[in-house]
């Protein structure tokens, strides 16, 4: 008797080292590519009120001052420059602090935040309004002393929903003095619901 014999079949091989190079191609452009949305690093909790969008202006990525108002009514001022915030401030992770009502006591004496998963503490620099509108104008002296000129703060105002419209109408009264004509307000995107 005869024995059968097994017919080998060629066998299928994939070569995996192209398949390897390319994912790994992938993975490198999209890691340079994409942009990491950073964690915010403030501990002041504000409801941005809602709108339409009907200007979608680009904010800078650098240069910007920031103005943060809270429910309570205080407006904390902050900027992205350290050099700059520590010049005016004393400290270059500080944030100052202006009540409209000069004798509130706020309840903030220093802010936390969480960056690179680890807390912090930033120093609160408590401002009368002369303070406060001498710091806006400081702050963009020195920004331009530091550029030789060439820059200037681009100033956004992120207030609460429920934060009183005559706090508003104070720091645009400010602003007038201070010659700070040009700022952007940050509003929520509100969502189209047509079902």
């Amino acid at each position: 008797m005869k024995k059968a014999r097994s017919i080998k079949k060629p066998g299928v091989n994939i070569d995996m080292t192209p398949l390897v190079d390319v994912i790994m191609l992938l993975l490198t452009f999209f890691m340079l590519v994409a942009t990491f949305k950073v964690e915010s690093t403030e501990a002041i909790d504000v409801k941005l009120p809602e709108s339409v969008v009907t200007d979608t202006t680009k904010l800078p990525e650098k240069d910007i001052m920031t103005l943060t108002l809270t429910k309570s009514g205080d407006v904390f001022l902050d900027v992205d420059n350290y050099k700059v915030k520590e010049k005016v401030f004393g400290d270059p992770f500080g944030v100052g602090l202006f009540h409209p009502d000069s004798t509130s006591k706020s309840e903030y004496e220093t802010t936390g935040g969480n960056v690179g998963g680890k807390p912090f503490k930033r120093k609160v620099t408590i401002l009368n309004r002369a303070q406060f509108e001498k710091a806006l104008v400081d702050l963009r002296v020195a920004l331009k002393n530091e550029t030789n000129g060439k820059s200037d703060f681009r100033i956004v105002l992120k207030g609460d929903m429920d934060t009183d419209y005559g706090i508003v109408e104070d720091l645009m009264d400010i602003f007038k003095t201070t010659k700070n004509t040009r700022f952007a307000l940050v509003t929520d995107v509100k969502s189209d619901s047509k079902e």
